[in-house]
């Protein structure tokens, strides 16, 4: 009678333990939950539906990588950089900056060739958007925003701050992803 009603416990432990109903399917799209509530203003929610990616077409991709430690660092590839302070990782970090082959002004920057990363102080992430025709930029009012990389769907304002003579838009960040400039 006992060892039944090991037995029995013993499987409904297992059972109360199991983690099917809340794996994911294989391959699922789950939407990006990283986003803080206190990182979106009203105005960036508001404004997604009105914001489109800028069209720069570029045939060739471009990649840089390479180790940063803990005294930082720079990575650039395409005239695009991130920047790592000292102290911004622990440990050598394989930084990798891709500015992909696409139709839209869009990056890709991983760490040690994660999908997301978290930094221990901010890094600054400049977006050279030269090969943009005068006529997608000039006069606009351009953003950066965190991206879903396969869907080009705007997730996060990065806030950027546009060098209109030089042609560059920078932001800072504790975080990587792909991102993509936006009017």
């Amino acid at each position: 009678m006992f060892r039944r009603l090991a037995l029995f416990a013993t499987a409904l432990a297992l059972f109360g333990c199991s983690d099917v109903s809340t794996r994911p399917e294989q391959g699922a799209v789950r939407p990006d939950t990283t986003q803080r509530p206190d990182t979106a203003t009203a105005a960036d929610t508001a404004g997604i539906a009105q914001r489109r990616l800028i069209e720069c077409p570029a045939a060739q991709p471009s990649t840089s990588s390479g180790m940063i430690g803990v005294l930082g660092g720079t990575i650039a590839a395409a005239g695009t950089s991130i920047v790592l302070p000292a102290g911004a990782v622990l440990a050598g970090t394989i930084i990798r900056v891709t500015v992909p082959a696409s139709t839209y002004m869009e990056i890709d920057v991983t760490a040690n060739d994660l999908l997301t990363f978290l930094f221990l102080k901010s890094v600054t992430i400049t977006i050279d958007y030269s090969r943009c025709p005068a006529s997608v930029t000039a006069g606009k009012t351009l953003t950066v925003w965190h991206i879903n990389t396969q869907t080009k769907a705007l997730i996060q304002n990065m806030n950027a701050v546009n060098d209109p003579v030089a042609r560059r838009i920078s932001f800072t960040t504790d975080h990587l992803s792909g991102y993509a400039i936006a009017q």
